[in-house]
């Protein structure tokens, strides 16, 4: 109850009965004062009236508190006060197998193989993406996303949420294909982390004096650049849209070189790297000759354009992205692991080298197979010649390729490792060195050629393990491997229902109007807090317990990702307030969308409103006797409050997602009462709010965002987690949680943990009350 706004409507309308049912008795005595005094001076009336605004609704003798640490707080232009971040998936489908069958998409933010608990699932074509935008705790920085086909196959890809829009086009098999065989690891998918500037400059002359120094260089034209750094050091190159060319004095040992994304660096001389160095490559990288004792590492464009490219003993080669070398004959002794895109003029891989092909590899004219380890997990396409001379040996893992356009001396073995069986394919010559030596086939691989080999030919061994003669294996065609080879499998798994959603990742498999759920924030622990201040349009104290929810809600959707059901489950958890309050939750929705309305008892949707709101009780007074905010005092049970509808041309999931949507409390009293809605930090009230509210005390919806202070303070807040410890009452949120200034000050880019973080630095949990429980 709000005693000012109760005296004003009093006065005006002479409503004596609602006021003495409704107020405390302070303010009865107030009443009683003005009533005898009605003849004396305005000036005492004013007075009275400011003694009633200040009275406060949880005790008789409590004044609204004048928060000054609050208030002081400087809080960013866009900040919302959200704990979450909607972020919008955009999955698109390059696997062109299936026609315009549906592939099942599913996003986890965690690991699928310890966490198999997918937050949002739908269908995608290759015409048509899975599109969704979904509630994600600040605190997760990735994601994880599952396509599944008709034919039950799956491919996964991390993504990483540094932005409120990600996208991802999800192919037939992994991009990183059998990262657990042979040599491989999950470190080929990271990148190398650079350390903090330390000293920052634009100067054409740079000395790093010790191996500790971090000289950041940044440039706004063109420059050429003369480095001295024989001591070791870090040198980072940030200068977007400019080309930095080093210069003939480049003295060094021991340095690391980082090239910034959309920065192009040449080099004038001979790009030498010793043991112990690393060049990192983001932008654009120019030079001539290389020879390599260190790491050269490419996540942006790399041409080398020099007759020499040497790959020392130790060194290693990195490329993630395009990497062009086109030396004649380059001198491979080193490691090379290529998840992009890599060509070679030429290339031989000598005794001690190795190759780990994750993507695509290309050579222009002749490959030389010699003593060496070379993985292939993908493709590799030679448009001249293939040589696998003695002691050489080319692995097929799992499904890969290799195409020659000639193959002209085999001595050594073509292995396919891995379940799938991979391909060997020559499109021109078959030269007699490979029919009359030593050289064979090996395990799980077809040989598809223009010259037939038979099993014992002039007494050689061409075919063992399993090899075989064949142009038919199926090999997938993707971004890696573009050629591809053979026909898809046409077996798919059963789709009782027909929606065409195979059972299996079918939530519904047996009614075709659903297929899939979708959970809000947290669902399957328990879901996450609503914290209001019940003072609106008044500045509360800020313990934020006055009414306290947990919430989850599931949003069904057919196979075309349409809405097609909503469940919610509320629980009242605390209720530190003497106000009869309600609470009530909006939805995006036409209040006649909403069919089959079925909830607990006393939960119902609302007369007089034009979008769908459900109210969950009127009154909190009357679900919970005890306040479940006062120490050493017993508890009220939890009170659960459920309902479900079905959706009569639902949206589609993309525009209406999965989240608290847009609950609030307001004053369970009937008539002029029910217009004092409290919503959460910029949220919409609903038809029934008292619309002369707006911009009255502390409010300031008129001139900035609804529900929000002027020094932008909201009355409500969500935390993405079902066992928030509220302050104790009359104990304000600054002085439990100790980050939570910081938090608001920085726009909720530091301390995005300030909720959960049980250190003694982050909370005092002496001013906390303890966990009641989620509602479960």
């Amino acid at each position: 109850m709000r005693p000012s706004h109760f005296f004003s409507t009093l006065i005006n309308n002479h409503n004596f009965n609602l006021f003495l049912r409704l107020s405390n008795s302070k303010s009865i005595f107030l009443l009683n004062y003005l009533i005898d005094s009605m003849n004396k001076k305005l000036l005492i009336l004013s007075l009275g009236l400011t003694i009633l605004a200040a009275s406060c609704s949880k005790d008789n003798t409590k004044k609204e508190p004048v928060i000054t640490k609050l208030t002081d707080l400087v809080i960013p232009a866009g900040f919302t006060w959200q704990s979450t971040r909607d972020v919008n998936f955009n999955i698109s489908i390059t696997d062109t197998r299936f026609q315009n069958k549906s592939h099942i998409v599913a996003i986890y933010l965690a690991d699928p193989a310890t966490n198999p608990i997918a937050i949002a699932k739908g269908s995608a074509t290759y015409a048509d993406p899975f599109i969704a935008t979904l509630s994600i705790p600040s605190t997760i920085n990735e994601a994880y996303v599952v396509k599944t086909s008709p034919d039950g196959s799956s491919v996964m890809e991390k993504l990483t949420l540094t932005s409120t829009k990600v996208s991802a086009a999800l192919s037939s098999v992994n991009k990183y294909n059998n990262l657990s065989l042979l040599t491989a690891d999950k470190s080929l998918m990271s990148t190398e982390v650079e350390p903090e500037c330390g000293i920052k400059t634009s100067a054409s002359t740079i000395k790093l004096n010790t191996s500790t120094d971090v000289y950041c260089f940044t440039s706004t034209v063109d420059l050429t650049i003369n480095v001295e750094a024989n001591n070791g050091g870090t040198l980072k190159i940030n200068a977007p849209g400019k080309t930095i060319t080093f210069g003939d004095n480049f003295n060094h040992t021991g340095i690391k070189v980082f090239i910034s994304k959309e920065t192009t660096v040449k080099f004038n001389r001979d790009l030498n790297i010793k043991s112990g160095e690393i060049f990192s490559n983001s932008g654009k990288l120019l030079a001539g000759n290389l020879s390599s004792n260190g790491s050269l590492i490419n996540n942006g464009e790399a041409t080398f354009s020099g007759s020499n490219f040497n790959l020392n003993s130790g060194s290693e080669l990195t490329n993630r992205s395009a990497m062009v070398i086109q030396a004649q004959n380059p001198g491979i002794n080193g490691v090379i692991t290529n998840t992009g895109n890599i060509t070679f003029n030429s290339a031989t891989f000598n005794s001690g080298s190795k190759l780990d092909n994750y993507c695509s590899f290309t050579v222009n004219n002749v490959l030389t197979v010699n003593t060496s380890t070379f993985n292939n997990y993908k493709l590799v396409l030679v448009k001249g010649d293939t040589y696998v001379n003695s002691g050489g040996t080319i692995n097929l893992i799992d499904g890969a390729m290799h195409q020659t356009l000639n193959m002209s001396n085999m001595n050594g073995v073509v292995y396919g490792r891995g379940p799938a069986v991979s391909l060997f394919k020559t499109t021109g010559t078959v030269g007699d060195n490979v029919v009359n030596n030593s050289g064979y086939f090996k395990g799980a691989l077809q040989y598809c050629g223009t010259r037939d080999l038979e099993v014992n030919q002039n007494n050689k061994k061409h075919f063992s393990d399993g090899a075989i003669k064949g142009c038919g294996a199926y090999i997938v065609k993707d971004d890696c491997n573009t050629i591809g080879n053979g026909v898809a499998p046409v077996e798919l798994k059963p789709d009782t229902d027909g929606d065409g959603i195979i059972d299996e990742e079918d939530d519904y498999p047996n009614d075709k109007t659903k297929a899939f759920n979708n959970f809000s924030v947290n669902y399957h622990n328990g879901g996450s807090t609503i914290a209001f201040e019940d003072s609106w349009p008044l500045l509360g104290d800020y313990d934020l317990n006055d009414v306290v929810l947990t919430y989850k809600h599931l949003v069904v959707t057919n196979a075309k990702n349409v809405a097609v059901r909503i469940e919610g489950k509320w629980n009242l958890i605390a209720s530190g307030a003497s106000y009869k309050n309600g609470a009530g939750v909006q939805f995006p929705l036409p209040k006649g969308m909403a069919t089959n309305f079925k909830a607990s008892d006393g939960v119902s949707p609302e007369d007089g409103q034009d979008s769908l709101v459900v109210i969950l009780f009127n009154n909190a007074r009357d679900q919970q006797v005890l306040w479940n905010t006062m120490p050493n005092q017993s508890l009220s049970p939890i009170k659960t409050f459920t309902f479900s509808f079905d959706l009569t041309n639902g949206p589609n999931f993309p525009a209406l997602g999965v989240s608290a949507f847009n609950p609030f409390i307001f004053n369970g009293t009937k008539d002029a009462i029910r217009g004092y809605e409290t919503h959460l930090y910029g949220k919409n009230p609903t038809k029934l709010v008292n619309k002369s509210l707006f911009g009255t005390s502390a409010d300031n919806s008129l001139k900035g965002a609804y529900y929000s202070t002027k020094s932008k303070l909201p009355w409500g807040i969500e935390i993405p987690v079902a066992t928030f410890r509220y302050p104790y009452e009359k104990i304000g949120i600054l002085d439990s949680y100790l980050k939570f200034s910081n938090w608001a000050t920085s726009g909720g880019s530091l301390y995005t943990d300030w909720y959960s973080n049980t250190g003694s630095d982050f909370r005092d949990v002496t001013k906390l009350f303890p966990t009641v429980g989620a509602g479960n």
